[in-house]
């Protein structure tokens, strides 16, 4: 033997495995082996796989960098809408206190507009008096004139608050998009008070000049005086309505602001999530070298020249090297759909079978579906379980004094029943039946095979004691052969009867389950024809049974073979198991013999 230590540059020396050369191998076949191919002669496939997956960690990085590029600028923009929503809002406001200027302005144009009113009223009461009271109608008009003037001086301070307003309403559309409309109303509405303005103005020069020719004048001065009030009212109207407006672009100016804030912190969480990708995609790349190099170099150095058929049967039929050309299924959402490869070993079943899976649950396969359990894909021959019943615990072939008050199936899929002795089995001694098959319903063993195997699994806190019996049927009567006594506690294994010597039994408990498995093996004689066996309750050595004595037992099996296979699920008759058979063809993988094959087996199923 020759150990074989890889070497790498950069790394450790590690212990690669060994190499066994025969006394009948051919001289030079160890050099041949080490020296037939160099690294550059074959690509493994498997070093080209983890090659494309560097290639996609590297895709993966680069489009979470152009993501975290865009969320970037993203987050920018809603900087600026921000910004641009803060003018807005500020715009707004100087809005709102300009139009409350124009307001009281012209609220101020309407309370000199009345006094206008009144006193020319008195002037024409004046002028009705008396010729003699024309000059007091004169002084009259003189008032009118100066409160006319008074009305012109504050119509133009409406004037110019109204232009103010108009000013600030154009500024806050400039500034805010989404306020446009609402500036554009309050520009109109300041339009109409300027107007309505210069209309007061208007009305109180002709008030000034018709005060002047007395009676005339002063019905004229009280024409004008309405008109000025009319006026004055449509100048508190679109002050009103400019406030209005103003309050309008102020909302909506806090709604820009809203959403320029929803805006900046999407583009935040945009950010984060390109972190996050950027991450996850590097150390997505990081794992994928590293898993290159821990995983192509040993490949790359030690197993040159590669296998021509490579099949690791770890979960599936796929080669990695090698040719076989069948078909596979594929799961795609809820679809199952059967694909055609020439890398997919070819397996058939002709019937369902049980297996333990990785997580040691009892699991059925269908017809043509391989098992794969925690040591890699089972494979068994042609087997039957003569024991009835497989899922009815109480029809196992229990004595009539055994009851059976609880049946189920665990959380790791075994239908079991919970066996215990009525009071009548108090103070006795012998073993009772809990599965039996015995005279006709017995193994055949007159012919080529010569084994029988009971299996089953059971456990009890009780020390008590589980007991396997075969026994042989000639036609006619059944002969005890002998006993597997089984210490539910100790697990310790003894052997009676006359045929002890042709019995072999083991025990072992899965810490998975809980379960204890038990299995006994007995070789048939020539001039045996039948064998049947019983799964027994037995009170613990030397003692007797006491109340409430009990076994759970589940998955009970008697099958015609020298060793435990899988269980097999029975109904009211016998259940056979077809074989499994796996074919490697030979076309396109061996080229001439001789060839050897490596392969890893376990055997015995529990």
């Amino acid at each position: 033997q020759y150990s074989v230590t890889l070497l790498v540059e950069g790394f450790p020396p590690s212990h690669a495995g060994t190499i066994t050369v025969y006394e009948g191998s051919r001289p030079g076949t160890l050099n041949d082996f080490l020296g037939a191919m160099t690294e550059d002669d074959v690509m493994p496939e498997a070093l080209r796989r983890f090659e494309e997956m560097v290639e996609e960690a590297a895709r993966n990085a680069e489009a979470a960098s152009q993501s975290a590029a865009a969320a970037k600028k993203s987050e920018t923009a809603a900087a600026s809408s921000k910004n641009a929503a803060k003018t807005s809002e500020t715009n707004a406001a100087n809005s709102a206190q300009a139009a409350a200027t124009s307001k009281t302005a012209s609220a101020n144009s309407a309370t000199a507009a009345k006094k206008s009113e009144t006193n020319a009223k008195n002037s024409e009461t004046a002028a009705k008096t008396s010729e003699t009271n024309a000059k007091s109608s004169q002084t009259a008009a003189k008032t009118s004139e100066t409160n006319a003037k008074a009305s012109e001086t504050a119509a133009k301070n409406s004037q110019v608050a109204a232009a103010q307003s108009e000013s600030a309403a154009a500024g806050s559309a400039t500034s805010a998009a989404g306020s446009a409309t609402a500036a554009a109303n309050s520009q109109k509405a300041a339009k109409t008070s300027e107007t309505n303005a210069k209309s007061s103005q208007t009305a109180a020069k002709t008030s000034e000049t018709n005060a002047k020719a007395s009676e005339t004048a002063a019905k004229n001065s009280q024409d004008a005086a309405a008109q000025s009030e009319s006026a004055a009212a449509g100048s508190a109207s679109a002050a009103a309505a400019s406030a209005t407006a103003s309050a309008n672009s102020q909302k909506a100016a806090k709604t820009s602001e809203t959403n320029a804030k929803a805006s900046e912190t999407a583009a935040a969480n945009s950010a984060k999530a390109s972190a996050a990708s950027q991450t996850a995609a590097k150390a997505s790349e990081d794992a994928a070298r590293e898993y290159a190099s821990q995983a192509a170099e040993p490949y790359k150095q030690v197993l040159q020249p590669l296998p021509d058929v490579w099949i690791p049967f770890n979960d599936s039929l796929d080669m990695i090297t090698g040719f076989s050309p069948s078909y596979k299924k594929i799961v795609i959402g809820d679809d199952e759909i059967t694909m055609p490869g020439d890398k997919v070993v070819k397996f058939k079943r002709a019937s369902k079978a049980t297996y333990i899976n990785k997580s040691g649950v009892l699991t059925e396969a269908a017809i043509d579906e391989p098992r794969f359990e925690r040591d890699g894909l089972l494979i068994e021959g042609q087997r039957t379980n003569y024991m009835l019943n497989s899922e009815n615990p109480a029809s196992w072939g229990r004595s009539s004094n055994m009851d059976v008050p609880e049946t189920g199936k665990d959380s790791f899929g075994f239908t079991y029943g919970k066996f215990v002795c009525n009071d009548s089995l108090i103070g006795q001694t012998s073993a009772i039946n809990m599965a039996s098959i015995a005279a006709t319903k017995s193994v055949d063993v007159s012919g080529y095979n010569k084994y029988v195997t009971t299996s089953c699994r059971f456990k009890t806190e009780l020390q008590v004691r589980l007991r396997i019996r075969f026994d042989k049927y000639d036609g006619s009567a059944t002969t005890f052969l002998g006993d597997a006594y089984i210490d539910t506690q100790t697990l310790e294994i003894n052997m009676t009867g006359g045929a002890a010597s042709r019995i072999t039994a083991r025990v072992r408990k899965d810490e998975a389950t809980g379960w204890i498995f038990a299995e006994a093996t007995i070789q048939a004689i020539d001039g045996e024809l039948k064998i049947g066996s019983q799964i027994q309750y037995s009170p613990k050595q030397g003692g007797a049974t006491v109340s409430g004595d009990y076994i759970y037992l589940a998955t009970p099996q008697v099958e015609n073979g020298p060793c435990v296979s899988s269980f097999i699920i029975s109904g009211t008759t016998a259940a056979t198991r077809a074989s499994d058979i796996v074919t490697v063809p030979i076309k396109n993988n061996l080229y001439n013999l001789p060839f050897t094959v490596l392969c890893e087996v376990h055997k015995n199923w529990y």
